[in-house]
């Protein structure tokens, strides 16, 4: 379970996330920085993206609902968030276009067992998922989820309350963020179903 460990932190100090970009544009080290930071900075958003700026690793968050992950297509895709969002149906690409509310995941994708403890961590798409009250909630693994499901409702409460200041931390880059590379976790992104 993901509680403790090293942690990947992020800290400009007083510098924003705009202002290194900025800098780095003038220095004409943009490269170093990936399209998701990027697409973070532009929309106001830090979703759970890949580099590229494809959205929860490619899943489609709409078949959550129907009881299983799906991987998406680059044919079914809908831009939300400054980032691309994948569906296996164009069926679930115009259900998520016309009410993405519906669909999109708690805390945009980050572990909501970790957001109730106030840092971000990435999530396991495959097995870390759990549908509550119509609402997609996505967690480090599965260890992760069954504790986040034991205590949901205070759980929830927690998450809910620190995701403003924790999104603000990870919009900034003050808020610890855990990755499962950093931590030695097998879970390699972009995640893949079994």
């Amino acid at each position: 379970m993901h509680r403790t460990g090293s942690r990947l932190v992020v800290n400009l100090g007083i510098l924003s996330r705009r202002t290194l970009l900025a800098g780095l544009l003038t220095a004409g080290l943009l490269s170093i920085v990936d399209q998701a930071t990027l697409s973070a900075a532009e929309s106001d958003e830090f979703v759970n993206a890949l580099p590229d700026g494809v959205a929860m690793d490619g899943f489609d968050v709409v078949a959550y609902f129907d009881g299983a992950p799906a991987k998406g297509s680059t044919s079914h895709s809908v831009d939300y968030k400054g980032t691309s969002w994948r569906f296996s149906s164009a069926e679930n690409a115009a259900a998520f276009a016309a009410d993405p509310g519906a669909y999109e995941p708690l805390y945009n994708g980050w572990c909501a067992y970790a957001a109730s403890e106030g840092y971000g961590a990435e999530v396991d798409f495959v097995n870390g998922w759990s549908v509550l009250d119509g609402k997609l909630y996505l967690n480090w693994d599965a260890e992760t989820r069954d504790a986040f499901l034991s205590e949901q409702s205070t759980r929830i409460e927690r998450a809910d309350m620190n995701w403003p200041d924790l999104h603000a931390g990870l919009l900034d880059g003050s808020a610890a963020l855990y990755t499962h590379a950093g931590e030695g976790v097998a879970i390699v992104h972009p995640q893949q179903l079994e």
